[in-house]
């Protein structure tokens, strides 16, 4: 197993806007097969078992693998690309962003908009109508054979090391999540003596309709889930009512959606094991593949437990390495307890 940087920007370089994870679910695949040789790739996600005894309760795990991104909807006579997004994305972030598309060729661009003297007005934000994508050609000739329709739209950003354990890149909504899964099953396949059974669900879609979590919850037949998403973390200028601090341990939620027994139970976790942890109160839907794992048709008790990261959707997210390492502990020392009560 790579380091904890190592394993994120492995997972975060890789491209997969919703509906388009198929790179990402392999490479997933590989990493979980030494702890759940069963993992594999179909429907759009990753499915991983670690023990299937039918006398024990099972424990969902359920991280998503999808980013946001866009597609190209239309090639103009010039050469440009328009593009709709896939997911929030801000678009005051968006002007002079590298992106790279992902057609038959892979092939580098930068946003741009219609020049000042054609917009409306003093527009500061650009309508979704008036971004297109620059790949340096002269018509659309050029690109015949090479980029269609339909064909993704990513971040052109990979990941970085920032000071002491942060780290910044483009897709670590919810990649950083995804690592801190295998992480832990990689901490619960060494556990002799599980009291439940443990299913990895590494969800596609999340950003756009989250299928993934609506088939596992049909289909896993958890007794208890747990999505390890992120949270907003907090910045400059944020409210500390609204945010999470970075570095400071994972946040467990508590929402009327999820259960509150079950979340209880992982602040308990956490404290037995001095795991330091944080509160996210959500007074309403957490947007989080745990809404569909409440509603499990057999019933299934949800928890969340979420990564703080600043500047959601961008090409600049940060994390904290100790935050996500923190988290996989939690999932692993839950586990070792789940369903023995």
């Amino acid at each position: 197993m790579p380091n904890t940087y190592e394993l994120i920007a492995a997972l975060s370089n890789l491209r997969g806007v919703s509906g388009r994870e198929q790179t990402v679910g392999k490479a997933a695949v590989k990493l979980l097969k030494p702890y759940a040789p069963d993992a594999e790739f179909r429907s759009g996600s990753v499915t991983a078992h670690i023990g299937q005894d039918p006398e024990k309760p099972t424990l969902l795990l359920c991280a998503h693998l999808d980013q946001v991104g866009f597609l190209v909807t239309d090639i103009t006579a010039e050469g440009f690309l328009r593009i709709g997004a896939v997911g929030g994305i801000d678009r005051r972030l968006l002007l002079g962003q590298q992106v790279t598309v992902y057609g038959k060729e892979r092939l580098s661009g930068v946003i741009s908009i219609l020049p000042p003297h054609l917009l409306k007005g003093e527009q500061a934000v650009p309508e979704d109508a008036q971004l297109c994508v620059d790949l340096g050609v002269s018509d659309a000739a050029a690109l015949r054979g090479k980029i269609a329709q339909g064909d993704a739209v990513c971040y052109g950003t990979e990941c970085r090391m920032l000071q002491n354990d942060y780290m910044t890149g483009s897709a670590l909504d919810d990649r950083c999540g995804v690592a801190a899964v295998i992480l832990a099953a990689e901490q619960i396949a060494q556990t002799p003596a599980l009291p439940c059974n443990v299913t990895v669900v590494l969800s596609g879609q999340e950003e756009r309709s989250g299928r993934g979590a609506k088939i596992a919850a049909a289909t896993e037949h958890a007794d208890y889930a747990i999505a390890v998403d992120v949270t907003f973390g907090m910045a400059q200028g944020e409210s500390p009512q609204e945010c999470m601090e970075l570095h400071k341990g994972p946040a467990v939620g508590i929402s009327p959606v999820l259960s509150y027994e079950m979340s209880q139970a992982l602040i308990r976790t956490a404290a037995r094991a001095e795991i330091p942890y944080q509160l996210e109160i959500m007074s309403g839907m957490t947007g989080t593949d745990a809404d569909s794992l409440a509603m499990a048709p057999e019933g299934c008790a949800a928890a969340t437990v979420s990564i703080p990261l600043r500047n959601m959707h961008t090409p600049v997210e940060v994390i904290s390495l100790y935050d996500v390492e923190e988290t996989a502990h939690l999932l692993a020392e839950y586990a070792k307890e789940c369903g023995a009560e």
